[in-house]
């Protein structure tokens, strides 16, 4: 597994609970034990994989965590006091504004494929329950109580993250927008690190998702068969090469009107999905376009494989001279109740 790849090299804690005012800077690195050691590298082999996570570059202006890292990579001795100094401006963002979530932050040096990075983790606060015993005269009272800073266990998400590459200082970071002057920012890319951020695969597919709806509703009024349409050249492409050829998608759902293509990709650009060929990992593939789903006004629902779409041996969509439209499912042996 990827996991057996990443390996933890040094790795420290300290608490940044903005919500109480309260900075604990620990003097003392963790000790990496089994646990630690799973904990960690389970934790950033999901964060690698997180359809989410973004390639991203710092600034070129003056850049703290720029100059950090540059550091570090020269002298892995000043892990220790880099670490504080993340800390420590991560911390004053924080307490900036209130809005984003206290966390206690693991920076840590781990390697991956040959290559070293520093890790920054924010594991924000979950809120849970746990068992209080209280010692009163009648003897012991064993209650319950809402706990709220308990850290993501290994199956659960961590939200925020960056993984700066020592040799080269490239950035994976998975990041939440947060309200910032009373607008929602990327505080992590645009305040505590300074880069600039490509999309993730996720948002590259919503926006094809988004574009599309849009062209569908403007020139054929969210006609079914455009959406369709997209989802089964995707779906084909994706299974064929793993990636998304724009051009050739664009073609396939309108190919009698070139106008329309055309406004179609200025209309993706414009969104900032600038790229001819996307590669999507078979993962998010699977999730986003092995089926399709529709939903019909009567409250019908029903899904099936894109590649099933205007294969009339499988499902027939006939309209009515009455403006309706009938869907009709063929060659049928088993019905089963799900």
């Amino acid at each position: 597994s990827e996991a057996e790849d990443i390996k933890i090299q040094n790795a420290i804690l300290h608490i940044l609970d903005n919500s109480s005012n309260i900075l604990v800077l620990s003097d003392k690195e963790l000790e990496i034990d089994s646990d630690i050691s799973d904990f960690l590298e389970k934790h950033i082999e999901k964060l690698l994989n997180d359809s989410n996570m973004k390639n991203a570059r710092f600034t070129e202006n003056t850049n703290a965590i720029r100059d950090i890292c540059l550091h570090l990579a020269d002298d892995l001795s000043f892990f220790m006091q880099a670490s504080v100094e993340t800390a420590q401006r991560l911390y004053d963002i924080m307490l900036k504004n209130v809005d984003i979530a206290p966390a206690d932050l693991i920076c840590c040096l781990f390697s991956h494929q040959g290559q070293l990075y520093y890790g920054i983790l924010k594991l924000n606060y979950k809120t849970g329950f746990t068992h209080f015993v209280q010692q009163e005269d009648e003897g012991n009272v064993n209650t319950i109580i809402r706990y709220k800073t308990i850290l993501p266990s290994e199956s659960q998400k961590i939200d925020e993250c960056a993984f700066i590459c020592l040799d080269g200082l490239n950035i994976k970071l998975l990041e939440k927008a947060y309200e910032i002057n009373g607008e929602k920012e990327f505080y992590l890319s645009k305040l505590f690190l300074s880069c600039y951020t490509d999309l993730s695969d996720n948002e590259k597919l919503k926006i094809i998702d988004k574009v599309t709806k849009k062209i569908s509703k403007k020139f054929f009024d969210e006609d079914f068969d455009k959406i369709a349409k997209m989802k089964k050249a995707v779906s084909e492409s994706l299974e064929e090469t793993s990636t998304i050829e724009v051009n050739a998608m664009a073609d396939e759902i309108f190919d009698d009107n070139p106008e329309i293509k055309n406004e179609y990709i200025e209309e993706m650009q414009k969104a900032g999905l600038s790229e001819k060929t996307i590669s999507v990992p078979e993962k998010l593939a699977e999730k986003k376009y092995k089926t399709m789903k529709i939903k019909t006004d009567t409250g019908i629902e029903i899904n099936f494989p894109p590649s099933y779409y205007n294969d009339n041996d499988k499902v027939e969509f006939i309209n009515n001279s009455d403006g309706t439209i009938s869907i009709l499912i063929k060659n049928v042996s088993k019905i089963t109740n799900k």
